[in-house]
């Protein structure tokens, strides 16, 4: 049985999920647990063994029948050392030699990616992706992530800071992000940036039944204004439509240096559907030179939150399996 299956962990400041997987990508088990980032490093690199044993012995294997590991993880880091220097949004997550870490507590191989990176192989060798070899694709949360896959390979770049596709300038001197710059498409396309824009819009006189409802302070998030856009709501159809614009932007941006073969947008924005996807493609047919675009497949990621154990399952075969 060894060398058929690896472990995909998706590491997340809120989860961490975990799956044992198939070398033709059929999941075998999974689980999800609460990560609680707050209680520091060696407690993290426990879960992710507990999370290891559990979703093995659910399989009904043991740790010798696993070929190899991939822990998707936020934050800048180091994949050649295994190593994480820094993840905004888990403060106590910061120089952590991950790899050397998780093979002493678990004895099999490991190899180290970025959370975005690990998410967009998943959906290339399981998903939405599957059978092309060029492929980008783009997450909408909090921020703005993305992978890059050119050639049947993940494009890191010299220093792991490939794909930060969400820094890209679309307006000079533009809106701030969370980056300390400015005009980034992050600023404009992410979700926390949907809901800024409609909270401003309702404070400069816009209707919405959100508004009415009382629900346009501190409790509004993405989520309730994709609701009332698909039930009709003027202005949220408006915001998500100029969502889709921005985006757009970014993607011709992307097509005209990449050239992808396929573009997948993924992220809980997605639930929106053709209010989003609309004004996204009707942008790049505009904007997009013909060459870049004539090929090129938009569509919506299908794994949603498994994709990021899938992929980290792949980036071990892919670095571990006997054909490598």
């Amino acid at each position: 049985m060894a060398g058929e299956y690896y472990i995909g962990i998706d590491l997340g400041g809120t989860n961490i999920k975990g799956g044992v997987v198939s070398s033709d990508a059929e999941v075998m088990s999974s689980m999800s647990i609460p990560t609680e980032a707050d209680k520091g490093a060696d407690h993290i690199i426990n879960r992710i063994c507990s999370v290891v044993d559990e979703v093995t012995a659910a399989a009904g294997m043991t740790r010798q029948d696993i070929a190899g590991m991939g822990v998707g993880t936020p934050g800048t880091l180091d994949t050649k050392a295994g190593v994480v220097h820094l993840a905004p949004n888990m403060p106590l997550w910061r120089d952590i030699p991950v790899v050397e870490r998780v093979q002493a507590c678990t004895g099999i191989r490991t190899v180290l990616e970025n959370d975005a990176n690990a998410a967009a192989f998943g959906e290339f060798w399981a998903g939405a992706g599957k059978g092309t070899r060029s492929m980008v694709m783009v997450t909408l949360g909090t921020g703005i992530g993305a992978g890059i896959i050119a050639h049947g390979r993940l494009i890191h770049g010299d220093t792991d800071c490939a794909a930060e596709l969400g820094h890209m300038i679309i307006e000079r001197n533009g809106r701030l992000c969370a980056c300390g710059n400015q005009g980034c498409l992050e600023a404009y396309a992410s979700a926390v940036s949907l809901v800024r824009r409609f909270r401003e819009a309702v404070e400069a006189g816009s209707k919405s039944v959100l508004a009415d409802d009382g629900h346009a302070g501190d409790d509004l998030d993405a989520r309730m204004i994709c609701d009332a856009a698909l039930a009709g709501d003027e202005l949220a159809n408006r915001i998500f439509h100029e969502t889709g614009v921005f985006l757009g932007i970014g993607i011709v941006n992307i097509l005209h240096m990449i050239n992808p073969a396929r573009l997948l947008i993924s992220g809980g924005l997605i639930k929106a559907g053709d209010l989003l996807m609309k004004p996204v493609k009707a942008t790049v047919e505009m904007k997009a030179l013909p060459d870049a675009r004539r090929n090129c497949d938009i569509v919506f990621a299908s794994l949603g939150e498994d994709a990021g154990f899938i992929g980290g399952a792949g980036c071990a075969l892919t670095a571990f399996g006997t054909s490598q």
